[in-house]
């Protein structure tokens, strides 16, 4: 609860000075280190697995190395927003170690992956100047991926979500997203009139299409949200916007009538007790978890979180909510909502237009992805399979996260070398 204390103060980082804020950071950094220890010497206690001590030691070290890696990267970083990153991955770490030991594994496995592939990601991006020119390239890569997974992808839950090489599975969609918004930013920055409304609507047009017949609509309603927003950001005209909104709408009914899947989760949304042997099973132990931990929660490893399934993915929200308490997960919400600020305040912050958008675009998708997630997982909207940024096992997700937060963190850094010059000249 301090730790979310300092989160709401730090939203106003800008404003309460460097020394203050640094004070808080510091803080919080601890904090971070202290409740993924507690939380690994509680699981260890009660299983006695050695693999928990020695996993713990090995996330401390891979946060140090995030750290030390993001202060070589950039001049500038945000030391609230890094410390937010890695309190969602303790989360996870803690969570899927009660979950599941060898998906922990995989997942800090994943973490170290993503980490090495984001900072890679960022010394490609330093060696490209003028990147909003490259706004074409993006757009076939994105709308090529799913097309790929379109073709050939594999059915999961109803929809073609990801690509399998024998026991790896990726999911490029999650890639794709990086590629859209500079595909859609660069379409704002390099044609100052109507040409780059067009061309942007054109490419999301295109690349929702491709999700839509897929069956994957969790992920094409983040594209379109996005698309909506950035669009508006980027124009502030309120007649677009609200054109924008019916269009999404007509095409949600449109969704709802041509897909079966989507009906039998409207339904389990509406009223899941009746369905409780089938189609709403999932939701109903979930807000059984829920319910059952009441405001403190039952105790780490004293609830039944596997009988919630996909518990690892699309709700891992409802066992942390079970084990942890309702406060606990407020908490989190809150720590999610500190974060998409704390991105938004990035943006803003931005002498370039271009990285203004994109960082914005990666507030965007943070944001509503964690909406979907957690509003799925308590019954306010109907599930949609979307992950939680950072806690929800899975590769392709926490990578695509690791290079957007990469990107909000170093971007001073690179908007000077794609003005062609270096920060320190």
């Amino acid at each position: 609860m301090v730790f979310t204390l300092l989160d709401v103060i730090q939203i106003f980082e800008a404003k309460i000075g460097e020394d203050l804020s640094g004070i808080f950071s510091t803080i919080q950094s601890i904090m971070v280190v202290c409740f993924l220890i507690n939380g690994s010497i509680i699981l260890y206690y009660v299983k006695e697995d050695p693999r928990i001590i020695l996993l713990t030691l090995f996330q401390l070290v891979l946060f140090v190395a995030i750290s030390i890696s993001m202060t070589k990267l950039n001049y500038g970083k945000s030391g609230a927003l890094l410390n937010n990153m890695l309190m969602l991955l303790s989360f996870s770490f803690i969570a899927l170690e009660r979950l599941d030991m060898s998906r922990a594994t995989r997942q800090f496995v994943f973490a170290i992956a993503s980490a090495g592939f984001a900072i890679l990601a960022m010394l490609v991006l330093k060696n490209i100047k003028h990147i909003n020119r490259k706004l074409f390239i993006f757009a076939l890569v994105g709308i090529a991926l799913l097309l790929i997974v379109h073709f050939a992808g594999k059915v999961e839950y109803g929809a073609k979500l990801s690509l399998s090489f024998g026991s790896i599975s990726i999911q490029p969609s999650e890639f794709v997203k990086l590629t859209y918004l500079f595909f859609i930013s660069g379409c704002i920055v390099t044609y100052k009139d109507m040409r780059g409304f067009l061309f942007s609507t054109i490419g999301a047009a295109l690349h929702v299409l491709v999700l839509v017949f897929s069956k994957d609509l969790g992920t094409a309603m983040i594209f379109l949200v996005a698309y909506v927003f950035i669009i508006f950001i980027a124009y502030k005209n309120y007649i677009v916007l609200s054109l924008e909104f019916i269009v999404a709408f007509a095409g949600g009914i449109f969704a709802y009538n041509r897909f079966p899947h989507i009906q039998s989760r409207f339904i389990a949304w509406s009223d899941p007790l009746s369905v409780i042997d089938d189609k709403g099973y999932q939701i109903t132990q979930s807000l059984f978890a829920i319910g059952s931990g009441g405001w403190f929660g039952s105790g780490l490893t004293n609830g039944q979180p596997n009988k919630i399934p996909v518990v690892t993915k699309d709700f891992i929200f409802a066992a942390i909510s079970e084990e942890l308490g309702a406060v606990i997960a407020i908490c989190l919400i809150v720590i999610v909502m500190c974060t998409s600020i704390m991105l938004f305040n990035r943006a803003f912050a931005c002498s370039n237009s271009f990285y203004m958008l994109v960082i914005n675009g990666i507030a965007i998708i943070f944001s509503i992805q964690a909406i979907l997630n957690i509003g799925g997982v308590i019954k306010f909207i109907p599930s949609t399979g979307v992950t939680l940024p950072f806690i929800s096992y899975g590769g392709s997700s926490l990578l695509s996260m690791f290079i957007c937060f990469y990107i909000a963190q170093c971007s001073d850094e690179l908007i000077y070398i794609n003005k062609g010059r270096r920060r320190y000249d």
